[in-house]
């Protein structure tokens, strides 16, 4: 008997062994191999800068073991998101994108996604966020927020307010800012955030949310005026812009665009830590921070846990504004 479950537990150690000990030295001798950050949007853009950024910083941290940067743009966003969510959970395929593919497309484009955000995908950390500016022209009567919206509930459906398409970030704040103030403002759909500007300076519309990032020059010239951001407090680059969850009625509201970094689901925790503290590396470094601070961009560097309740507490959060707004059946 005793010989016998001498047996057992010898079994049982070289069970355990098996699963374990491969799994460590997978963590411990990571990375060993080209690591590939794959951007599902055109180059030059945010999200590649970004993901250029931080594979410099990874390879040095990581004894110079190559860090390339892949774009994989299409079906906005979805292709090379998809690509990543069916990639083998092994560390050496990562993800840096926008909540624009893992929160609103699956909800825009339905049964169109192919991969799902949360069941395929672990988060790694929310880099950065970056709010929209309520811009009006000079011309407008509404110095302020607040009287924007009273001259908009005394015209309703006669004020016309742009964005850079149907279904974008800019679209749905929007859409959430017409909800929560019970405001008739028509939406003026335009094929890009440069048109969008060009025709807000041209007096074609009343008003637009736009990046901070692409207001940030039109502000500093006085061609547009900055009534609110879209943050739950106002941003560093515009001390003196309310934000809009400041106004009565309006608590809570929050519209950012957001860049985080995920990897496939099922990678090993050890190895997402070990990403997760070269992100965080980058985010903590002065040199980067001095770069990206100025353009309005809050840096964030959240653990995987707190980035995972943020994309809960999103999806939960545009699943309401798209389903109530019907923006699915004007794509």
């Amino acid at each position: 008997m005793f010989a016998y479950r001498s047996q057992i537990a010898s079994l049982a150690l070289t069970v355990f062994t098996a699963y374990t000990v491969p799994a460590f030295a997978q963590a411990t001798d990571y990375p060993s191999e080209t690591v590939k950050i794959i951007t599902p949007f055109e180059a030059g853009g945010g999200t590649d800068i970004v993901s250029r950024q931080l594979a410099h910083k990874l390879e040095g941290l990581w004894n110079n073991n190559p860090v390339l940067v892949e774009n994989k743009a299409g079906a906005n966003g979805n292709l090379g998101t998809d690509i990543v969510a069916k990639s083998k959970p092994d560390g050496y395929t990562l993800l840096l994108t926008t909540n624009a593919t893992i929160v609103i497309n699956p909800q825009l484009f339905g049964d169109q996604v192919k991969y799902d955000p949360v069941k395929d995908l672990a988060p790694v950390s929310m880099l950065s966020a970056l709010p929209f500016v309520f811009l009006v022209p000079p011309s407008s009567p509404a110095k302020t927020m607040e009287e924007f919206i009273e001259m908009a509930k005394k015209s309703p459906g006669k004020l016309g307010c742009g964005s850079s398409g149907v279904g974008g970030g800019a679209h749905l704040a929007l859409e959430m800012l017409k909800a929560r103030g019970g405001l008739d403002i028509t939406h003026v759909p335009y094929k890009g955030t440069g048109s969008s500007i060009t025709a807000l300076l041209g007096g074609h519309i009343d008003c637009l949310f736009v990046s901070i990032l692409s207001a940030s020059p039109y502000i500093k010239q006085g061609q547009l005026r900055p009534l609110s951001v879209s943050s739950l407090k106002r941003n560093a680059s515009l001390p003196d812009t309310p934000a809009v969850a400041e106004l009565p009625g309006l608590d809570g509201f929050e519209s950012d665009l957001w860049y985080g970094l995920l990897v496939p689901a099922g990678t090993d925790k050890a190895i997402i830590n070990k990403i997760h503290d070269g992100a965080k590396a980058m985010i903590d470094d002065p040199e980067f921070r001095s770069k990206f601070e100025p353009t309005g961009a809050v840096l964030v560097g959240n653990t995987p846990e707190e980035f995972s309740k943020q994309i809960e507490g999103d999806i939960k959060k545009w699943t309401q504004v798209i389903k109530e707004s019907g923006v699915a059946n004007q794509l």
